[in-house]
This record gives structure tokens, sequence and C-alpha cells, in this order.
């Protein structure tokens, strides 16, 4: 999956590029919004995420672009930030395919906010019986 991340905090993106590279996504980094914003019409985004909080406009703001963008009006997109809890749940209770994350969060809760929102399984058997996902050992 080709995901698009906006953040700048840059120790957060150095453990979760990793992680996500390892589990077999092709990731694009943008430091702000519109950095992402050329991003996602170069490279056709599976999955963008973006902090709230960031310079120039916010992530907010970025979502709400990007939803007016018509191959991306209901793509799947994570939010997350550690200062605008409200805003961040608010508009997640309204779009089925966003999910907001509380920083700090755990890999297994971004695991389960990218399942949530591409309806896919993140990881293991995808020819597993009902399309559910299972683990290979």
């Amino acid at each position: 999956m080709n995901i698009i991340i906006a953040d700048d905090d840059r120790n957060l993106l150095d453990m979760l590029v990793p992680y996500l590279e390892h589990e077999g996504h092709a990731i694009t980094l943008a430091a702000d919004g519109a950095e992402f914003l050329k991003k996602i019409k170069e490279t056709r985004a599976d999955l963008m995420i973006s902090d709230i909080n960031m310079p120039g406009f916010d992530g907010i703001e970025l979502y709400k672009k990007t939803r007016t963008m018509p191959e991306y009006s209901a793509s799947p997109f994570i939010l997350w930030s550690g200062l605008e809890l409200e805003k961040g749940n608010s508009l997640a209770e309204s779009d089925p395919k966003l999910r907001f994350l509380k920083k700090p969060f755990s890999l297994a809760a971004l695991r389960k906010a990218i399942d949530e929102v591409t309806d896919l399984p993140f990881f293991g058997d995808y020819d597993s019986p009902a399309g559910k996902p299972g683990l290979k050992i």
C-alpha cells in the first residue's frame, strides 16, 4: 500500500517508517500540508496520514482539502495529535474512512486504525477463508 504521511515530528517518523516499510508499505513523507498536497498529486496514495498540528495549514485543513479532490473524496485517512483531541474525534465520527489517534499511540493502535479505514488486513493471509486475516506461521 502507498502511504503518504505529513508530520514534522522526526522522532515519530523515525519509529514508524521502518515499521511500516517492514510490513511491505511504500512510504512518502511530507513535512507540511503544502508538500503533502503536492505529493498526493504526483503519487496515488492508498492511505493518507497527517498530524493535526503542523507548520502552514493544519492537518484538519489538509484533510478537508483532500476530500474536495475527486480521486481522494472517500480515501482512507488517519489524523493524529496530542493536543487537538476534540477536533480530531469529532471529525472522525462524521467520516467512516477517517480515524483519529491520540499521541502517543501504540503500533497496535495504528495497525487497528489502518485496518478499519482500509478494509484490508494489515498483515497475514490474504487468501484465508472469507477474506479474514490470519497469521502465517
